[in-house]
């Protein structure tokens, strides 16, 4: 009878050893399913695309589900592909596998953002999706999936990260400060203008003629100082807190939405004469702010500001870019309002090496 028992207990033992799964190793199989779709896209492959797929699968799209079978799903397919040229393929977020316990059912989230050409026309998608694999025959195959196309604002949110990691910048410790220093030109004369910026102040001083004045806004103080009369006013309107966020050009170009608001991606247009994509923000008066990215380098190349002026809205494109520390940053602006015409020489450009009191002085930091 005991031996009975312990030849049981063993058998049992050894049938669980044996139902062990690896899942670390079920999910590179589950990944390398996945990598066929992604090489598909390259390939102009609609057989690869959906040799991950069972043979018949459910699509769940813009609220229908709907089982498809791949003989019918191939052709078209094909035809998309071929019509596509594949710029790049980014992923957006790392992918999410789960599998379940006894290893025969799993779950593929994955986001991407695709950019390409279709018929001629530039293309910039941010997509996410949800598989459902089951094991059949001893390999994973996708049974059902949902898909999803990110909206306007959460495309642009994406793309400004894009953007900023295509410049140098991972994240926001990697820029806390910027000073730039520019010899300016304008119509009737030329003058210096100084920057200071980080997340929540920004300064703007200009020596112009026998002029010489501060203008600073910031979460805890904003004010305006004029050097030649040491007239100080501690405070300034939304129009003067406009100007200065549109003055804060290198700042611009990585953290728009730290100075505008409501950021919206309206597709891929043209600006200069280039392919970009294009951002929309408001700002303090709700009024648009539009910027454009290269649709090849995804470089800032420049801004759109609506003003109430009779001249019209300011056009600034950037322009003569360099490394600062393995970040890219232009050199020079061009500012353009009806007929005139700003240009802007950054001469004397530092990253990080900004203190809070940098923005409080009322010192002239231009000599």
């Amino acid at each position: 009878m005991v031996s009975k028992v312990i030849l049981i207990v063993l058998s049992l033992f050894l049938f669980s050893c044996q139902n062990v799964i690896d899942i670390d190793a079920e999910k590179k199989k589950i990944q390398s399913q996945i990598d066929l779709v992604d090489q598909a896209h390259y390939k102009k492959d609609a057989a690869l695309f959906y040799q991950p797929n069972a043979e018949q699968w459910y699509d769940v799209r813009n609220g229908n589900v709907q089982q498809v079978h791949k003989s019918n799903a191939i052709p078209s397919t094909q035809s998309y592909l071929d019509e596509m040229d594949f710029h790049e393929m980014i992923r957006h977020r790392d992918p999410i596998i789960e599998i379940s316990e006894d290893g025969t059912l799993a779950s593929y989230i994955g986001a991407v953002t695709v950019k390409g050409i279709l018929n001629e026309t530039p293309i910039y998608w941010v997509v996410s999706w949800q598989s459902v694999l089951r094991k059949i025959n001893g390999e994973w195959k996708i049974i059902s999936t949902a898909n999803t196309e990110a909206n306007k604002q959460s495309s642009a949110a994406i793309l400004m990260d894009q953007i900023r990691k295509k410049m140098g910048v991972q994240g926001e410790a990697d820029i806390s400060s910027i000073y730039a220093y520019a010899d300016c030109q304008g119509p009737e004369r030329a003058f210096q203008t100084l920057l200071l910026s980080n997340q929540n102040n920004g300064r703007m001083e200009q020596v112009y003629e026998n002029g010489h004045i501060i203008l600073k806004h910031g979460k805890d103080s904003s004010w305006t100082y004029n050097l030649k009369t040491e007239s100080l006013k501690e405070d300034i309107d939304p129009p003067t807190k406009t100007f200065i966020h549109g003055h804060e050009l290198h700042w611009l170009s990585f953290w728009p939405e730290q100075r505008y608001s409501s950021p919206v991606f309206k597709g891929v247009s043209q600006f200069g004469g280039k392919t970009v994509f294009h951002i929309e923000f408001k700002d303090i008066a709700n009024k648009p702010v539009n910027f454009y990215y290269s649709f090849d380098t995804y470089k800032p190349l420049g801004f759109v500001l609506q003003t109430d002026q009779k001249e019209g809205p300011v056009t600034v494109h950037f322009e003569s870019w360099e490394k600062i520390d393995n970040i890219d940053v232009f050199k020079k602006a061009t500012f353009t309002q009806g007929d005139e015409i700003f240009e802007y020489d950054f001469v004397d450009i530092k990253l990080n090496q900004l203190k809070d009191t940098d923005f409080e002085t009322k010192e002239g930091l231009i000599k």
